[in-house]
């Protein structure tokens, strides 16, 4: 009897032993699904979804500085008379583009005896600034006219102290203004100032800047970026694809068919609406960019559902 008592134990404690492994065995399969997010027909149609597999790229990584549009000084020059002597006579006026040896204005002065003094462009551009009227006494070297060519600005970023070493000649910048706020213009880092202002602990960096269209004006405010450092060769996502899961960062990468899996992601640097990734996905895969909160949602659903 105690025999035949034994073998049932033994049996029973076969039969627990694998179900403990079958549970273990499971537990990955579980834990799987668990982070997956199965959309049924009705879901899909009552909701849009947008994906963008994951790039290798360039991320260039930027330096943000207050800053103005100003004349290209190197392409500037200002008009005066060399005697004193009346204003007679104005040829052109502001925005007019003139050549250089164009005689702009005619000044009577004493000391010609009764010939007119001429006053030349001495360089091509447009006329950007008047400073005299027809009548005015006017002294020796006193300004009439400023000449710049506007087809070439310079953009003044106002980089603060701390931020100096960051900023190298050659560097890509670009930049914003209030009348085109949603158009970037570009330029180049030609010049680092040599001076820190007092007040502001700030230092002057000049950005070249194509006007060929002339919609930028002297005096204008910019917003400035000027590109510091270019990460290359990293995966890359659209910002718009991360979501907030307690203390993780994490995205929805689309499976075959409806299936959608939460993964954990470890990020890097962040530009312009694009995210490095450093962990967690790999180039190629698919991820959810429109419609990431409500997958999000449909899992958090699935979670309350099984407590």
């Amino acid at each position: 009897m105690k025999y035949i008592f034994v073998v049932p134990l033994l049996a029973v404690a076969l039969v627990g032993c694998g179900k403990n492994e079958a549970a273990v065995e499971a537990k990955p399969e579980a834990a799987h699904e668990q982070n997956t997010v199965t959309l049924t027909k009705a879901n899909l149609e009552h909701m849009t979804l947008s994906v963008e597999p994951v790039t290798l790229g360039s991320l260039g990584m930027t330096l943000k500085a207050a800053g103005r549009v100003s004349a290209n000084m190197n392409q500037t020059a200002k008009v005066t008379p060399t005697l004193e002597g009346r204003l007679v006579k104005l040829n052109f006026d502001l925005n007019d583009r003139v050549k250089t040896g164009d005689v702009l204005a005619l000044v009577e002065s004493p000391e010609l005896l009764g010939k007119q003094l001429e006053l030349k462009a001495p360089i091509d551009g447009v006329i950007i600034e008047r400073a005299a009227t027809v009548g005015e006494l006017l002294d020796k070297g006193k300004e009439v006219f400023t000449i710049s060519e506007p087809s070439q600005l310079w953009a003044i970023a106002e980089i603060k102290e701390r931020d100096i070493a960051a900023v190298k000649i050659g560097q890509d910048a670009v930049f914003t203004v209030l009348p085109y706020p949603q158009e970037k213009f570009h330029g180049k880092v030609v010049l680092i100032g040599n001076q820190v202002e007092a007040a502001s602990r700030t230092l002057e960096v000049r950005i070249a800047v194509d006007n060929a269209d002339g919609r930028l004006k002297p005096g204008m405010f910019a917003d400035v970026e000027i590109t510091t450092t270019m990460l290359e060769n990293v995966l890359l996502i659209p910002d718009s694809t991360l979501q907030t899961d307690g203390d993780d960062q994490i995205v929805f990468v689309a499976l075959d068919g409806n299936k959608f899996e939460k993964r954990v992601v470890k990020l890097g640097e962040e530009q312009q609406g694009k995210v490095q990734v450093l962990e967690g996905l790999k180039a190629g895969e698919k991820v959810v960019t429109d419609g990431s909160f409500i997958l999000k949602s449909e899992m958090l659903k699935g979670e309350l559902g099984e407590e």
